[in-house]
């Protein structure tokens, strides 16, 4: 994938380019029509002094979603909250909202990229390492005795996974599982994990 920092031309073609991938699928999605929803003149080459071809667009979005999500995550981990249901708290809204701003790609991973073998290992890659890092998190609080001791790659699989089909769900069929608002989920997710792990109120 991309490892230099696109211009801001370069970033706005690809933005669009992911937005119509993901409203129209990768391969009904062509050139003309990211060269139109990117304000490009048609047949004017602008669009391949950045890309080569859709394979490097989609290439550049998912390097662009990495990117936002690295950001985020170091962000969050400098700032998390010290008592276990405000950490616990600040992680489910942090999934949620980051979730949320992948969207798209989330659709695209889902529906589009099994055409593209290397991305999705890319892809299930940067999921996974998510998940390894909550359970090191867990094991670290088992460690100083402020949750009951657990399985924490299992726990990680399950609690990090509700978070995440939530929003695939939502992603998929334009509506969140159950009907039920994010607010109300996240409040169910953090007494859930909680009560599971003995994290008592304030500690």
């Amino acid at each position: 994938m991309p490892t230099t920092t696109p211009s801001p031309s370069a970033s706005r073609i690809a933005a669009e380019a992911v937005r119509l991938f993901a409203e129209q699928g990768y391969d009904r999605t062509s050139i003309a029509d990211i060269q139109s929803a990117a304000g490009l003149a048609p047949g004017s080459g602008a669009l391949y002094k950045h890309f080569s071809s859709k394979r490097e667009l989609l290439e550049a979005g998912l390097a662009a979603t990495f990117a936002r999500r690295d950001e985020a995550t170091a962000e969050f981990a400098a700032t998390v909250p010290r008592d276990l249901r405000g950490a616990l708290t600040a992680v489910g809204r942090a999934v949620l909202d980051q979730l949320a701003d992948e969207r798209d790609t989330t659709r695209i991973t889902c529906r589009d990229l099994e055409q593209f073998p290397d991305l999705l290992e890319r892809s299930r890659e940067r999921i996974q390492a998510l998940y390894r890092a909550f359970a090191a998190w867990l094991s670290d609080q088992i460690a100083h005795g402020r949750m009951q001791a657990h399985d924490a790659e299992a726990v990680s699989a399950v609690a990090w996974g509700a978070l995440t089909y939530y929003r695939i769900l939502e992603a998929l069929i334009g509506e969140p599982p159950g009907g039920v608002g994010e607010a109300r989920f996240l409040d169910a997710w953090v007494d859930l994990v909680s009560t599971a792990l003995g994290v008592e109120e304030g500690s």
